[in-house]
């Protein structure tokens, strides 16, 4: 999960309000992925955007995104991304599921 915190959730970082911390205490954050038979396994900032980026382990997609609604409530975040990781073992399965799929049509000058 990718989340970019609003203004007002820096502001309340960076004048000590926010409590728990989520970077320096998550047990907050894990609290509620794991009432929902998950695991936080991390949390990390993002220098390149400035979001927070959770690494959760959840059961199914739906429990993914009833915690990003969850946590949009509180105000202090923004917008929330979900990116489903495939271990390498399903990304095998991925493929070989590709290539049993029909053919796609092919444009005329293409390789495909």
């Amino acid at each position: 999960m990718h989340e970019a915190l609003s203004p007002q959730g820096w502001k309340a970082i960076l004048e000590g309000q926010m409590d728990p911390h989520p970077l320096s205490d998550p047990r907050e954050l894990a609290a509620g992925f794991e009432s929902l038979g998950g695991t936080l396994q991390g949390v990390w900032l993002s220098a390149a955007t400035t979001e927070l980026v959770f690494i959760v382990d959840l059961p199914d997609t739906v429990d993914a995104v009833a915690c990003s609604l969850r946590y949009l409530q509180r105000g202090q975040y923004g917008p929330i991304r979900i990116t489903q990781l495939l271990t390498p073992q399903e990304a095998v399965r991925a493929t070989e599921k590709a290539v049993a799929l029909p053919k796609p049509y092919s444009i005329t000058g293409s390789d495909a």
